[in-house]
């Protein structure tokens, strides 16, 4: 388990216990007592790094909670702790046995429901609130995870998108799962979106899923739309000969090369026809990879200014979150529902958000437009 997510796991689970018990303390009190807020307190993790806890109080200083005993534990039952919730997958079941088996009864059952029914509550309003008016861009990608859903286990797509925002920083706009990826359940997401507030999008970066382009312009019709330039090359090369694979990639890198200033979406065309001319002798088909309708979606990216191409060309930086949700993931077979495997895979990526796409501006994105001196595309 990688660093950010146990400290961040173990933060999380420690602050929405606290809030259940002064939730139950404040109940107790039947008025005489009331919330104020929090205060922060810093703690030693297990990887050595400084977790900064928010603790609950209330106005009369009587309320303590219990569950900060939990950060004071030694390093081992700690250990236990953690890893046997982050292995279990935080359902409430087995919350409970855990810590009742390293706690006896001073954790009830109720309280335990109630911590992992926060986990949903925190993913439940975040999928309610509302986004940013514009994004300059959005980059969204699947990826498949082995979930429970009725009484057998099977791959599902969890569906991931970011979006860089007028600041420059860049935030999670969609979590969601289905039995499979399409664009049909794109265009439902790109809905909701909308509903919660977004107005408008200058480019979609994705795969080059079939229909997804249909999807988007029929929810932002104003959107530009980029398909990964990485994923159209590494399905080229995966039909081609082991003895051709060197030379075609050469000339697929060579074609997709459009970075500098003096590329104009007119010469790329032109590049296209030259490696279907060069390769056709071989590869009859190679045409098909390339069909009108299709095709210019790949070069979209050479519209915008050189400084930002290399960034908006390929769905690489959204993968670089799927990897970060399969490290977390990839120490359990399966989760017991899609609810829970939402719940956790929202803990990741919104930890993620915070400590790196909310934190870091792209200041190359200060550059992101369309040049002037481009054939437009349909």
């Amino acid at each position: 388990m990688s660093e950010w997510s146990l400290d961040n796991f173990v933060t999380m689970t420690i602050e929405a216990l606290m809030d259940v018990e002064r939730s139950e303390y404040l109940v107790r009190a039947a008025g005489s007592d009331k919330g104020n807020g929090y205060y922060e307190r810093a703690f030693k993790s297990l990887s050595k790094n400084c977790l900064a806890i928010r603790i609950p109080r209330t106005r009369t200083g009587d309320f303590s909670p219990n569950a900060i005993e939990l950060v004071k534990m030694g390093q081992e039952q700690m250990n236990d702790l953690c890893l046997a919730l982050y292995r279990k997958g935080m359902t409430s079941r087995d919350v409970s046995a855990i810590i009742n088996e390293l706690f006896g009864d001073s954790v009830s059952a109720t309280k335990v429901t109630n911590l992992a029914k926060s986990f949903n509550e925190f993913r439940i309003a975040w999928q309610k609130s509302q986004l940013e008016k514009h994004y300059l861009a959005i980059f969204a990608d699947c990826i498949f995870i082995t979930v429970k859903r009725g009484d057998s286990y099977t791959n599902e797509a969890v569906y991931v998108a970011y979006g860089v925002r007028e600041d420059l920083c860049r935030e999670i706009v969609t979590l969601s799962i289905n039995p499979t990826e399409s664009a049909n359940n794109w265009g439902k997401l790109l809905d909701e979106m909308k509903d919660r507030g977004i107005e408008k999008v200058d480019l979609f970066v994705a795969d080059g899923l079939s229909d997804l382009e249909n999807e988007i312009h029929r929810v932002f019709p104003g959107a530009h739309f980029q398909k990964c330039v990485v994923h159209k090359m590494r399905n080229i090369l995966n039909k081609t000969r082991p003895k051709d694979k060197t030379a075609m990639a050469e000339d697929l890198k060579e074609l997709f090369d459009n970075f500098s200033e003096s590329d104009t979406v007119e010469k790329s065309m032109l590049k296209v026809e030259q490696f279907i001319a060069k390769w056709k002798s071989i590869y009859s088909h190679i045409g098909s990879y390339f069909r009108d309708g299709n095709i210019e979606y790949y070069f979209t990216y050479v519209k915008f200014n050189a400084q930002v191409r290399r960034m908006i060309y390929t769905t690489n930086s959204i993968e670089n979150i799927n990897r970060l949700i399969r490290k977390g993931t990839k120490n359990k077979l399966s989760f017991e529902s899609p609810e829970n495997l939402l719940d956790y895979v929202f803990m990741i990526v919104k930890d993620f958000e915070d400590r790196n796409l909310m934190k870091y501006p792209v200041l190359n994105y200060r550059y992101f437009k369309l040049t002037n001196n481009q054939t437009q595309l349909s």
